[in-house]
């Protein structure tokens, strides 16, 4: 769930190149960002449902930063810690955004640090079962404001 979040908000922006005449990257550019939506976290069969909020900013280059975040909802969620940031976020594709370092602390325990990959549409992030290390998986849906997308630098 955490690293869900960690994902959304890392969630989210960034440039990487295929070249520099076709770069990847996150907009809007020089902007900062909030991200809220529903996460979870997986450990040891135990899995811990939040709501997340997260904080960043994307660059004039377009690379995005996840700087913070905190949880809600069910008992434990308030005591979800985020570790390793800021978390650098990269777009790599026209949906796909690398999400690194994600890692987090919670009652079920210990999980990252990752590179989770993170689909970014329409100004929502999302991710599925993305397996991070300390054997933990991480799900959410997370909105963004202003809406991030990905363009590119053709």
């Amino acid at each position: 769930m955490k690293a869900s979040i960690a994902i959304i908000a890392g969630l989210l922006f960034g440039i990487a190149g295929i070249s520099p005449a076709f770069a990847w990257h996150l907009t809007p550019e020089n902007k900062d960002f909030t991200g809220k939506g529903n996460t979870s976290a997986t450990k040891s069969g135990i899995t811990l449902k939040c709501t997340a909020n997260f904080e960043g900013n994307v660059d004039s280059t377009g690379t995005g930063y996840v700087t913070g975040g905190s949880f809600s909802g069910e008992l434990g969620c308030s005591g979800v810690t985020l570790g390793n940031l800021p978390w650098k976020s990269v777009a790599v594709n026209r949906n796909t955004v690398h999400i690194e370092n994600v890692t987090f602390q919670s009652i079920i325990g210990d999980c990252g640090p990752s590179t989770i990959a993170v689909k970014l549409a329409n100004g929502v992030i999302s991710f599925t079962n993305v397996q991070l290390s300390g054997s933990c998986t991480a799900s959410g849906k997370i909105t963004t404001s202003p809406k991030l997308a990905i363009a590119s630098g053709d």
